[in-house]
């Protein structure tokens, strides 16, 4: 009974796989879109070096980039786009580049798990295939989500300081984009001093500063930065002092910083009383639980 029921199954999936090939390969390609990182390097003649630039692994990469730009599936780009931002994308990747990734390591593990199933002689190398392709689609995402999850909270830690070091320099005569050009030579390697260097150089090349730091804050999915980006325009619209509000802004997310670590300190011991309702439960069976054992016993005989 069970055998024709596999069957069917092992035919759906291989007709479904073979029907999700054919139907990426052959749909019109997507117009593929550069990164912001790219276009600024390519302006200043840098040249990248990822496993697209490796003579030995091109014609692989330039299948998969092929079958990438022909792969219309919306919802993966706009989280690939948006994870390859928060995570400052220091390749350059494009999304469809990251695709041909993901469907690179997909193809990669659905062959390395049929090769071991048939190597070991099972007969399950057609369903695990897949599952396994599956995996290895979801692998290159979940790393680069835990990248771009990383980077933000560093971002977020950083932002007030950088506040008070923007605020101060402009306090003392400075302009706004020197303060940033000051920020960026004393330490590059931040993140969040990276993604005012974007900035910086989208400034050099003809946008105004609220442009500027609204796609910052576009490319940085935190609602403190878009606080701070929505105050800076207002300021731009109406002629305030930057510097001012800049400070503002930081002494804002230090009292709202410390608020909720007040809240999690006044959760947290509410958390801790039901472990410690099971330890001292657990402590009186180990000190009373031979006493009792032995009163019964002695009762019974």
């Amino acid at each position: 009974m069970t055998d024709p029921i596999l069957q069917i199954f092992l035919s759906l999936l291989v007709f479904a796989g073979v029907y999700l090939l054919i139907y990426a390969v052959f749909r019109h390609p997507v117009p593929a879109e550069a990164p912001v990182h790219r276009r600024f390097a390519a302006a200043v003649g840098q040249q990248r070096n990822t496993m697209f630039e490796q003579p030995t692994l091109a014609p692989l990469m330039g299948l998969g980039l092929t079958l990438a730009r022909r792969l219309s599936v919306p919802h993966f780009r706009r989280r690939i786009r948006q994870s390859l931002n928060a995570a400052g994308n220091p390749s350059g990747y494009s999304v469809e580049e990251y695709l041909a990734i993901c469907l690179l390591s997909a193809a990669g593990c659905a062959l390395a798990a049929a090769l071991v199933l048939l190597w070991i002689g099972s007969s399950l190398a057609a369903m695990f295939a897949p599952l396994a392709g599956l995996a290895g689609f979801y692998l290159p995402l979940w790393a680069l989500d835990s990248t771009a999850k990383a980077r933000l909270v560093r971002i977020s830690k950083q932002l007030p300081y950088t506040l008070d070091l923007i605020s101060l320099t402009m306090g003392a005569g400075a302009a706004f984009s020197e303060a940033i050009e000051t920020l960026i030579r004393d330490d590059p390697d931040q993140d969040l001093n990276q993604e005012l260097a974007i900035v910086l150089s989208e400034m050099r090349f003809g946008a105004t500063l609220s442009n500027a730091m609204e796609n910052m804050a576009e490319r940085i999915p935190l609602q403190t930065l878009r606080s701070v980006v929505a105050a800076v325009v207002q300021s731009q619209k109406l002629g305030t002092t930057l510097s001012i509000i800049l400070k503002d802004q930081a002494d804002m997310m230090r009292t709202h910083r410390s608020v909720r670590a007040e809240k999690l300190s006044a959760s947290a011991s509410l958390r801790i009383l039901v472990p410690s309702m099971v330890i001292l439960l657990a402590v009186v069976i180990v000190v009373f639980g031979p006493v009792l054992v032995r009163f019964f016993t002695d009762r019974l005989w």
